[in-house]
């Protein structure tokens, strides 16, 4: 079981057995733009790119409905993909074209089978307040034909709770946020104090940092509307060594089993 992440923001890629599913996939070059701004940097990956590989697309999982989630230009170009998330996600995905969508709401469970035997389980988990009022997280798991556990993989990019923590725990790896952003008074992620209490509560051996430099491309004003502390080193330092930190770039896979 493989965790790839698809560009430098919050695209990732889970691969197992033959079958891919995609979690809020951002694989055309057009930029985010609205409340904040962001442009992809280097080496992000295309729908073009995800095609030359020989594993199918099973699913696509959306967190949220916001547009840095969301992406339309890509929705269209994998219409013929599942697509899940919350409700007004989904909706976006159908005005994109996407001809089969679900709405995941915290304990559903979705079973994408395998060509090469197995399949990978999804299920959807709770946010933390106030954004789990329009967002969601998931605990994806790969099983093999026997339906033995292979490897367990839990993304929350908002706001991770060592509640939520708890009840997927035992996982490999912990896609969480290590940088706290504020937008005027609304919290949006969770820093490295909070993320750290929720990878102990999760029992994960390696934590992946995702949302990463949120602020890198927003112009002033924006910046202005937007506190961000903590970051990557802050985080290392409040995991105290209970777990690794595995700091991936755009393009590079992981082994959940390994950590490597």
């Amino acid at each position: 079981m493989y965790l790839r992440r698809l560009d430098d923001y919050q695209s990732w890629q889970v691969l197992f057995r033959g079958t891919s599913i995609l979690i809020d996939p951002w694989l055309t070059p057009e930029p985010i733009t609205g409340g904040f701004d962001r442009r992809h940097g280097s080496g992000f990956t295309t729908a073009s790119d995800l095609r030359r590989g020989h594993e199918s697309i099973g699913a696509v999982f959306l967190c949220t409905q916001v547009n840095d989630h969301t992406r339309p230009a890509t929705l269209a170009q994998l219409a013929d993909v599942p697509v899940h998330g919350p409700a007004k996600a989904v909706k976006i995905a159908r005005n994109a074209g996407c001809s089969s969508t679900h709405v995941a709401r915290p304990g559903s469970t979705v079973s994408v089978e395998c060509p090469e035997g197995g399949r990978i389980v999804v299920t959807t988990t709770e946010c933390g307040k106030p954004l789990g009022l329009i967002a969601v997280g998931y605990l994806i798991e790969g099983r093999d034909a026997d339906d033995q556990v292979i490897g367990r993989i839990w993304i929350e990019p908002h706001q991770p709770t060592t509640s939520a923590a708890a009840r997927v725990a035992p996982v490999d790896v912990a896609v969480l946020p290590c940088q706290s952003v504020t937008a005027v008074v609304l919290p949006v992620t969770a820093g490295p104090r909070t993320t750290a209490k929720a990878v102990e509560a999760s029992r994960a051996r390696a934590l992946v940092p995702t949302a990463t430099d949120p602020r890198r491309d927003m112009k002033i004003w924006q910046k202005t509307l937007y506190f961000v502390a903590g970051g990557i080193e802050a985080t290392r330092r409040a995991l105290g060594g209970r777990a690794s930190l595995v700091d991936l770039r755009a393009g590079d896979w992981l082994d959940v089993k390994s950590g490597r």
